[in-house]
């Protein structure tokens, strides 16, 4: 019998124009899996218990570190054990911070390690991505890439799986209203895109995408700032976020250099200059939402890391 106990982070995909190609792990939040492997199995996976912080809003019927672990098996041909899953449950369920991502990669990070078996990113990228449909409908490759990987992430190819990482640091704010969000949320975030844009506005997009990558990797954060702004996906969703308007504006009215919504919502993550600013805008963040009587979690957060193996026994 082994027992690998590993760390994922959360992360923060689209970051405005870079609709499902972008994300970012951050420091903000952390899942941890504990997997148990039994020799002699027959390939059965069991969710044996949920703790941690959120560990009430976790939906054990519908979990991606169950269908990880299950992806995982599959792949690898192993039908010959048994893995009791753990799960320690660090982020908001549902928050559009890529909970359900971090808990599969956490999960694949230890099964992988207690079965010795050696798979490349792009290879646990698309197992994830597969387990991550148990609960958005359909595989999801930017948030999985962020948490196992850590730092900047694009998806350059789809069919194969084909992501780069990139070791930026960044200083952050993730506002999370703590409100209830429908089972199936991503999916209805998807389902209100428009299924026609205008060129000129996938245009100006570019535009703005390019801004986001170069403002990055040059370390220009102003410009990077202005590369969060998006034309076509965030106009769609905002009306669905609790006081988008109001806290972008006290956001960037206090110096975040941009404001997007995180993944399907409802966090929202401004980008700013150093750690300073990022002080004055959570200020302003946690005000604009009390004025409006929401509940929610602010935090100042950085670049997250890679997911990392914790203990083995």
């Amino acid at each position: 019998m082994v027992v690998v106990r590993a760390r994922s982070y959360c992360s923060s995909a689209n970051l405005g124009s870079g609709f499902d190609v972008v994300a970012v792990a951050l420091d903000a939040y952390y899942d941890e899996v504990e997997v148990e492997v039994i020799r002699r199995g027959s390939g059965r996976v069991v969710l044996e218990g949920v703790q941690g912080v959120f560990s009430e809003l976790v939906d054990v019927n519908v979990n991606t570190a169950i269908a990880a672990a299950e992806e995982l098996l599959k792949f690898t041909g192993r039908d010959d054990v048994d893995v009791r899953v753990r799960l320690w449950k660090g982020i908001p369920p549902s928050a559009g911070l890529g909970g359900s991502g971090a808990s599969a990669i956490a999960t694949i990070k230890a099964l992988t390690s207690a079965l010795d078996v050696e798979l490349s990113h792009n290879e646990i990228i698309e197992i994830a991505g597969r387990a991550e449909a148990v609960v958005a409908g359909e595989p999801h490759y930017d948030n999985v890439s962020a948490s196992l990987m850590g730092g900047l992430v694009f998806i350059l190819s789809l069919n194969p799986i084909n992501v780069v990482r990139f070791n930026v640091y960044a200083n952050f704010v993730v506002a999370t209203p703590m409100v209830r969000m429908p089972p199936n949320k991503t999916a209805i975030m998807r389902g209100v895109l428009p299924k026609q844009v205008e060129l000129r506005e996938v245009v100006r997009n570019y535009s703005k995408l390019v801004a986001l990558v170069a403002g990055f990797l040059s370390g220009n954060f102003r410009m990077a700032g202005y590369g969060m702004e998006d034309y076509i996906v965030e106009p769609a969703r905002a009306a669905y976020i609790p006081c988008y308007e109001a806290v972008k504006r006290a956001a960037l009215t206090n110096g975040a250099y941009g404001l997007a919504i995180s993944g399907a919502g409802p966090s929202l993550l401004a980008l700013c200059e150093d750690e300073e600013v990022a002080r004055r805008v959570l200020s302003a963040v946690k005000a604009s939402y009390r004025e409006h009587g929401v509940e929610a979690l602010v935090k100042v957060a950085h670049t997250g890391p890679a997911a990392e193996v914790l203990t083995i026994t």
